[in-house]
């Protein structure tokens, strides 16, 4: 038997390490990645799972717009090793619509497993949607005016003196589509119910579904101006008073009073008239007969309709002895 062995071990070559190439350790690695690459790719579980891809449009002409919705994410239903399925999200992977050639129109694209840069051993057997239809519309902006509305009224005595909004106008870009037939936008109602002063209200716009998906919620500053009910009036006797530095020269006028026509707060009581202040000037008037305005000022709830009369006959003469 011991011979027997001898001559099998005889029979057996012996490795020349001498005649191995100098790469062979470079290579001995290779193998080993090759293996390791080989158990990833073929010896690993697969599975089957549901991925969500970013659907991602570039290169839309600035002058259009996509004027309908549609979906942002696609669902991919991909099988393949575990490694590679996990790591899909990690890779940042989009469905890419270059939009550079676009047009005024209606556009069809599908969604073909291609079109998606998935990794290499990763299978997609189904994609939804299966297409997506965009609208490009020329892209318009328009200044829209804004209208105010309200409801109920003001306390008793008062009225409504106007409504402000803040701003009044807005400006709105968007597909051709949705803004060519707008002309303002509208306020909801603002009930000014029993107010007895100005208030400012925080009101939102009542927005089409079109136009509220382009705008989005939006909200104006209305400043509601209340003011006291007024009555018209006639106050007399009021006195005209000579203004000026002309102490040089003899000054008549006539009348010495007049009266004026107001609207007056309800609530005013009396004739008003020493609110009421009316003057004249003869500052750089020469000798002689004149026809003067007669200046009216009053506070601001005194609204001055006319003067009767509206001006005055002044004299101015030399003083005797100067």
């Amino acid at each position: 038997m011991e011979k027997l062995v001898k001559q099998i071990i005889r029979r057996i070559p012996t490795p020349n390490f001498l005649n191995w190439p100098n790469n062979w350790g470079l290579k001995l690695i290779s193998l080993i990645f090759a293996l390791l690459l080989w158990y990833f790719v073929v010896g690993e579980d697969k599975v089957d799972t549901t991925v969500y891809i970013p659907v991602e449009i570039v290169n839309l002409p600035r002058e259009m717009v996509i004027a309908n919705q549609f979906k942002k994410q696609l669902e991919a239903t991909v099988s393949g090793p575990r490694g590679l399925i996990s790591g899909i999200n990690r890779q940042r992977i989009s469905r890419t619509i270059n939009l550079a050639k676009a047009t005024p129109g209606t556009i069809v694209i599908r969604n073909e497993p291609e079109t998606i840069q998935f990794p290499r051993g990763v299978t997609v057997s189904r994609i939804q949607p299966t297409h997506i239809t965009l609208l490009i519309d020329e892209l318009v902006e328009k200044e829209l005016p804004v209208q105010a509305r309200t409801t109920g009224s003001p306390a008793n005595g008062h009225e409504l003196g106007g409504v402000v909004l803040e701003p009044s106008i807005i400006k709105v870009s968007g597909p051709k589509a949705v803004l060519g037939r707008e002309k303002l936008l509208i306020a909801k109602p603002i009930d000014i119910s029993g107010l007895k002063a100005s208030k400012t209200f925080q009101v939102p716009l009542e927005l089409r579904p079109a136009l509220l998906e382009l705008m989005g919620e939006t909200v104006v500053t209305a400043n509601v101006v209340i003011k006291e009910k007024t009555m018209e009036k006639t106050i007399s006797d009021i006195t005209v008073h000579l203004v000026g530095t002309d102490t040089e020269r003899k000054v008549t006028f006539e009348p010495h009073t007049i009266s004026v026509r107001a609207l007056l707060p309800l609530s005013s009581k009396g004739n008003q008239a020493e609110f009421i202040e009316a003057s004249i000037s003869t500052d750089g008037l020469p000798i002689g007969v004149h026809r003067l305005p007669v200046k009216i000022t009053a506070p601001e709830q005194i609204k001055i309709i006319e003067a009767v009369p509206p001006s005055v006959t002044v004299r101015i003469g030399r003083i005797p002895g100067k």
